[in-house]
């Protein structure tokens, strides 16, 4: 009986699939328990920790039962870290769970039916596929469990670490030295960026009293080229300990193209550059896809997975399924990327974008690759597609809209303009099924069917996936 599952209590259970999120499921009594780290296949012993009225929450004490789609783990922080949370299941299985995880948000959470639903796309690189990181400095370390046991306590408080923060704690990171995602150089120059900043004397920034200097450090190595960015982010500009920093880095790694000193002020733990001071290098880098060409800024979305984003955008041309005559809205454009890559196959590419940086570096992006037929807005789409009549005698009518919004999903009155503006197709881009189906919904109500979807695993070993998807008008 449900009665019996109550916060504290522990219970064995069998894992019968993987929720989005990466929880696997569990059920007593038709009572749905989500297990963190669990997979399908385990049966576990665990202890509840939240009970509300439809589920509960619960975590592994441990493994009574393996589970053949298990595997180990090749990250030594796997466990802690709130980044690569299914390494432990074969790479196979996760495009599965991936996939109907897709599906079942669409179906079940927007209502949707009738749609082909096309395989998951694998990522061609499973491991040192980023070409972006964000570490972060905190005043707290995340202690294992054998630590803790062993009476290691003074580390935890009012010390100086850099890495990735733990799962479940915004004030607390690991102490990264071996991270599988980026190019194996990174470690290095965390490492580096550690020592350095302990040996400066001053503290990291903490969100609880909004002190401290050291902040984040923002790593770019672009895949089909050489450049490499290392962006230190502090709340203040200190020239003495910027130009110590460079020294150290031009000379340890002269691979670095990009040295950046970005200063931002901002209460909020958001890697977001408002003053920019270059130390040495140049302010961008440069990635390329296929023959295209991107200089990319440090405070540009690029997408994070380079060679899966090429196959994601072949995608995107399949579906918007041009002739050369359309006129192509690009919401959420960028640097660009997008609205570039399809600009060979359409009259004309209207991008918008909210970060006024970004709109740069894509009318830089457009000139550097000799394409005449794309221009770029800077404004906040609530607000720079309110006024339909002015927007449609501005830029045009559009025939195709890609969307890319962020993981939130886009704002209502964004997607009551698009529905105003009646585009005869939409390419809708999304990293979160969840809110994808949210505002999916919104336009199949009626002016919009969904025909076509396609996950796409831009994240392997994470609980991300994203996914694109074909609307066309009833």
């Amino acid at each position: 009986m449900t009665s019996s599952i109550k916060k504290g209590k522990e219970v064995a259970v069998k894992i019968e699939d993987l929720a989005f999120g990466a929880q696997g499921i569990a059920r007593v009594d038709d009572f749905v328990i989500f297990v963190d780290r669990a997979i399908p296949g385990q049966t576990v012993q665990v202890r509840i920790q939240k009970k509300k009225k439809k589920h509960a929450q619960a975590r592994i004490l441990r493994v009574l039962e393996h589970s053949p789609l298990e595997q180990e783990p090749e990250c030594v922080h796997f466990g802690a870290c709130g980044g690569c949370s299914l390494q432990h299941m074969v790479y196979e299985e996760q495009l599965a769970a991936k996939e109907r995880q897709v599906i079942d948000s669409l179906r079940r959470l927007g209502k949707l039916e009738h749609f082909i639903t096309e395989p998951i796309l694998p990522s061609p690189d499973p491991f040192y596929y980023r070409n972006k990181m964000e570490f972060s400095f905190s005043r707290k370390r995340w202690l294992s469990p054998q630590e803790i046991e062993s009476g290691v306590k003074g580390l935890q408080d009012d010390g100086l670490f850099l890495g990735l923060h733990a799962k479940g704690f915004f004030d607390k990171v690991i102490n990264v030295h071996d991270c599988k995602l980026l190019a194996p150089i990174t470690n290095d120059i965390v490492e580096t960026t550690r020592k350095f900043a302990l040996q400066s004397g001053l503290p990291a920034y903490s969100t609880l009293d909004h002190s401290g200097f050291f902040r984040f450090l923002i790593i770019r190595h672009c895949k089909n080229t050489s450049d490499l960015m290392v962006n230190l982010v502090t709340h203040d500009h200190d020239t003495h300990i910027a130009q110590a920093f460079r020294r150290l880095m031009t000379d340890r790694f002269p691979q670095i193209t990009s040295l950046i000193n970005s200063t931002t002020q901002s209460w909020a733990s958001v890697a977001f550059s408002e003053e920019e001071y270059l130390l040495a290098g140049k302010s961008t880098v440069l990635e390329k896809l296929d023959s295209l060409s991107f200089e990319i800024s440090s405070n540009s979305f690029f997408q994070t997975n380079t060679r899966q984003a090429k196959q994601l955008y072949d995608l995107v041309l399949e579906y918007a399924d041009l002739t050369g005559q359309e006129n192509v809205y690009d919401l959420y454009c960028g640097a660009g990327s997008i609205s570039l890559y399809v600009s060979g196959h359409a009259r004309k590419v209207i991008g918008f974008e909210a970060v006024e940086q970004a709109v740069q570096d894509a009318e830089r992006n457009s000139l550097r690759n000799d394409i005449h037929n794309c221009e770029f807005f800077a404004g906040d789409l609530r607000d720079r597609l309110n006024d339909t009549a002015k927007v449609i005698e501005q830029y045009g009518t559009p025939d195709v809209m890609i969307i890319d919004p962020p993981r939130s999903g886009m704002h209502p009155k964004t997607v009551q303009a698009i529905l105003a503006l009646n585009p005869d197709r939409i390419v809708h881009v999304s990293c979160n099924p969840t809110t994808l189906a949210r505002d999916l919904a919104v336009l199949c109500q009626e002016q919009y069917k969904l025909v076509r979807v396609r996950p796409v695993d831009m994240f392997p070993h994470t609980a991300h996936v994203e996914v694109i998807a074909l609307l066309e008008k009833v």
